[in-house]
């Protein structure tokens, strides 16, 4: 059963979908911050944490249709610890491109409950929350990049196996 109750038919969809990209492979020797921008979603993402093939396979359930899914596996957005020197790199981002994306792990170790900070009062105020030993995922929002290396980034087919454009 899939962690979003579509089914194992379309986990079966999504996994062939992925199995075309060099994903699996990249995992063998990094992790990756996954970024998912949902088809109609208004802007709405999801972010995960894979550190290897088994964590894929879970998360290959937890993709929606439609969504369009980048892998990074160049560290742009971390992990790292937090260290009170970051602010500074944040509010520099914030300030170049009107926001930054904040977040650290959930419960689960792989989904990243993350944010955009589009002010230094938002940023002060979620730095203080943070202990020194916190990992953290931050940097500018990504963009789509699909390298084969660095990133890869696919659209999710729809629940029917087609892909097909959607807003995001």
């Amino acid at each position: 059963m899939t962690m979003r109750g579509r089914g194992e038919d379309f986990t079966r969809i999504v996994r062939t979908a992925l199995a075309v990209t060099p994903l699996r492979t990249l995992l063998e020797t990094g992790h990756a911050v996954v970024l998912e921008h949902i088809a109609y979603g208004a802007g709405q993402t999801n972010w995960y944490y894979c550190q290897d093939r088994a964590q894929l396979d879970v998360i290959e359930g937890m993709l929606l249709p439609g969504s369009v899914v980048s892998f990074y596996f160049d560290g742009r957005l971390g992990p790292c610890p937090w260290k009170p020197a970051l602010v500074g790199e944040l509010e520099a981002i914030i300030v170049a491109t009107y926001g930054a994306v904040l977040g650290w792990l959930a419960e689960d170790g792989m989904t990243i409950d993350a944010t955009q900070v589009v002010s230094r009062g938002e940023l002060a105020e979620i730095a203080a929350t943070l202990a020194p030993s916190s990992q953290v995922f931050c940097g500018a929002f990504p963009a789509r990049d699909n390298d084969g290396a660095r990133a890869v980034t696919m659209t999710v087919p729809d629940l029917d196996g087609i892909v097909r454009p959607h807003p995001h």
